[in-house]
């Protein structure tokens, strides 16, 4: 075996690791706590789904300013599929914040907003019972998204039950 080229080959190689193991240590990271979403057919004054998502997120490792500049929440396809001739509910809902919501490191921010998808039509009273449903499963998988003003986008899918049971209890 020649050493005189093994030798610089195995040197480059350690410096490549040791260059992506600082790297990967200094990114940055966000991670989705506590989400919860409620989702209700209404049919009083006005008939729609009325959809409350809130959620906290967590800076957990970085050394700059981390800001969210956009948050979505993405229903599944199918359901929206059932939905989309009866509601005006969009696959995908954008929220933009009034103000650029901070995060801190280790601390909690809270957010969400919500959603009134108004019906395309009156309803029966078989298509409510059916379509109420449909509606109730929307808040079991979803998914929901954020960008931070670095341009990263980052989403988590959302099994809302899952969830359930893995929050504290107070």
């Amino acid at each position: 075996m020649d050493w005189h080229i093994v030798g610089p080959i195995i040197g480059t190689v350690g410096i490549a690791v040791s260059v992506m193991l600082y790297a990967f240590s200094h990114r940055e990271k966000v991670q989705i706590k506590y989400p919860n979403m409620s989702v209700q057919l209404e049919i009083n004054k006005a008939t729609g789904i009325r959809i409350e998502c809130a959620f906290s997120l967590l800076y957990v490792k970085g050394t700059r300013d981390h800001y969210v500049s956009e948050i979505w929440l993405e229903f599944d396809k199918h359901l929206w599929k059932k939905l989309k001739p009866y509601f005006e509910v969009p696959l995908k809902a954008c929220f933009n914040q009034d103000a650029l919501p901070k995060l801190e490191l280790g601390k909690l921010k809270w957010l969400g907003n919500n959603l009134f998808c108004p019906a395309r039509r009156a309803l029966t009273v078989e298509e409510h019972k059916e379509l109420d449903d449909i509606v109730q499963k929307l808040l079991h998988r979803y998914k929901i998204g954020w960008k931070d003003t670095y341009g990263k986008t980052q989403w988590k899918i959302i099994h809302q039950l899952r969830e359930w049971s893995r929050q504290p209890t107070m």
